[in-house]
């Protein structure tokens, strides 16, 4: 028992920093929108969609019906069986969290473990209706995987975790601290402070008028829209 609650009290420690490591992140690029440096992602226009209308930002924008969802979803892990991360294209915290996890998941490899897509892009609204999920709904970061697993809040970022660092100092760190975390800790006690922080982004940190959908120096690990 008393291993059991050091273990839990050293997982929560590590969860916060975790947590922190990705939110300061974010908060960097929400105060500092324009900056981009060496192993920094930069927000930028993106080939495709750029500028989002009011109601696309909110989710409104029509999504694909059930077989064109299917067939994108087919189209996703086709030829790429790498899990893909969906963000919240115009939230500055989010933006800063892609940073985040582009500069610490192998950055000097053409290929990384995770690839991405903006929640409002057809990609990303066929992988959550796949997942059970409104193709509106902006509520959580979500992890989707080859084999139909959906994971959203705090299970998806412990996920995310656990495959980030190589080619990195935070190998293996991260790995097997997002691991203990995500056995030690239960979601009733992780939750509640994703929900916080994600109620209140837009409010804190702001909304960018572009959807990002891609990013020069990562352009392999950025889904394009069917």
């Amino acid at each position: 028992l008393v291993c059991s609650i050091v273990c839990s009290t050293k997982a929560m420690a590590v969860l916060r920093i975790l947590a922190l490591c990705i939110f300061a992140a974010g908060a960097v690029s929400a105060f500092s929108p324009s900056l981009s440096t060496q192993g920094l992602a930069c927000l930028r226009k993106p080939r495709g969609i750029c500028k989002m209308s009011s109601d696309a930002q909110v989710g409104s924008a029509s999504s694909p019906n059930t077989a064109d969802w299917n067939s994108v979803v087919d189209r996703i892990f086709a030829s790429d069986q790498r899990p893909v991360i969906l963000y919240d294209g115009v939230c500055n915290l989010c933006n800063g969290g892609v940073n985040f996890m582009l500069d610490w998941d192998n950055p000097n490899a053409s290929k990384g473990t995770f690839r991405f897509a903006a929640l409002q892009s057809d990609v990303g609204k066929a992988l959550l209706q796949r997942g059970g999920r409104a193709p509106d709904d902006l509520s959580s970061i979500v992890l989707a995987t080859k084999d139909g697993n959906t994971y959203t809040e705090s299970e998806a970022i412990l996920r995310i975790g656990q495959g980030l660092g190589e080619g990195t100092v935070l190998w293996p760190i991260a790995p097997l601290a997002s691991g203990l975390a995500l056995k030690l800790v239960p979601r009733f006690i992780r939750d509640p402070v994703y929900h916080y922080i994600s109620e209140n982004r837009y409010k804190f940190f702001g909304i960018s008028e572009e959807c990002r959908l891609m990013d020069d120096r990562f352009d392999e690990r950025f889904i394009p829209e069917p």
